[in-house]
């Protein structure tokens, strides 16, 4: 290689890192942008106007990205990783490069016999330690051999690739740790329905809303009647079993703008914006008839499950506590009426 090529060679790589810092560190572009603008720099570089972003799963071969002058690879199509040249990136686990294939030890493999692809140059994508596919570029046409710059170039493309797949993984499992945080945070875990911190915070937040916009706002109050006797006759297994069921059984029956947590031992509380007096005595009762109809099975029994319910109706002064305790007292007026009964309880 005479010095004036070495030179413009030299000077084009130091443009193609130049760009390629310029793409990486872009805050405009997402991942699938900067990929695509990774492969469009690389086939103009390497003079190789086929690029591939691969996932390569055991034998197969998918395309992620592809660049092509006829628009002839789509993403999600795939291969048989035996009939690509990547094989050769894989077994050797490290970059491969053939200039002339017609001329090479590899003239009988199937992708040349299938595609008639003289060039090609790609590098393995590591991510986490794990190889993801590969960053390949390729022509129809035969090229000038590769370089140690050249080389290094495609190492350094599919290495930054390989980095931001792991970054965005590590991202990802950050936001399932964060989002199963806050799940366990605002749910009891028995019942997977809201816990009662949950409720106290949603509960305040919409008297408030109620209050500014002049919205109704009903809470219910249900309670398992004779709860005791089920744990003591049957076991506490027993009455885990009937709490579940009636999570099961409101998050069926529930409505999209009502709110359901467990708020004690055997007590939940609903919550019902935006929802007449009537509406929600219906709808409590059908919920309390679901509950009472459901076959509970208890040591191979029958067990049927009641419940007493109290509602209370927000008022303008109403704070969280004041609203609570009217429908309590109605759900204890309920027991008093002889269980399975539900009540309406707005008197100061």
């Amino acid at each position: 290689m005479s010095t004036d090529t070495h030179a413009a060679g030299q000077v084009a790589a130091e443009q193609a890192l130049s760009r390629l810092h310029r793409i990486t560190s872009s805050g405009e572009l997402d991942f699938e942008q900067r990929v695509d603008a990774i492969l469009r720099l690389g086939a103009e570089h390497f003079g190789l106007p086929i690029a591939i972003f691969s996932k390569i799963d055991d034998e197969t071969y998918e395309v992620q990205q592809a660049i092509h002058p006829e628009d002839a690879l789509k993403p999600g199509m795939s291969f048989e990783l035996e009939n690509t040249y990547c094989s050769h990136v894989v077994k050797a686990n490290d970059v491969r490069g053939f200039h002339h294939v017609a001329d090479s030890e590899i003239q009988t493999h199937p992708c040349y016999k299938n595609f008639a692809l003289e060039a090609y140059l790609g590098a393995p994508i590591i991510a986490d330690g794990v190889r993801f596919g590969t960053l390949n570029f390729s022509s129809p046409e035969p090229t000038r051999p590769f370089t140690g710059q050249d080389i290094e170039l495609v190492r350094l493309f599919a290495a930054w690739v390989g980095n931001e797949i792991a970054r965005r993984r590590d991202l990802r499992e950050l936001e399932v740790a964060r989002t199963e945080l806050e799940r366990l945070a605002t749910t009891d875990p028995l019942t997977g329905l809201y816990n009662r911190r949950y409720m106290e915070n949603c509960l305040t937040k919409e008297l408030e809303r109620a209050k500014r916009y002049g919205k109704s706002l009903i809470i219910g109050l249900l309670d398992f009647d004779d709860f005791k006797e089920l744990n003591d006759n049957y076991g506490h297994t027993t009455g885990d079993a009937a709490l579940r069921l009636f999570a099961k059984v409101s998050s069926d029956m529930m409505r999209e703008t009502d709110v359901i947590a467990r708020w004690g031992d055997e007590e939940f509380l609903i919550l019902m914006p935006e929802t007449g007096a009537a509406g929600a005595l219906k709808y409590l009762q059908r919920l309390s008839d679901r509950v009472r109809e459901s076959d509970f099975q208890a040591e191979d029994a029958r067990v049927e499950l009641t419940m007493s319910i109290g509602l209370g109706i927000a008022e303008a002064d109403d704070t969280l506590d004041s609203l609570v305790s009217r429908a309590d007292i109605a759900m204890y007026e309920a027991k008093q009426a002889g269980r399975n009964v539900t009540k309406l309880q707005n008197d100061r």
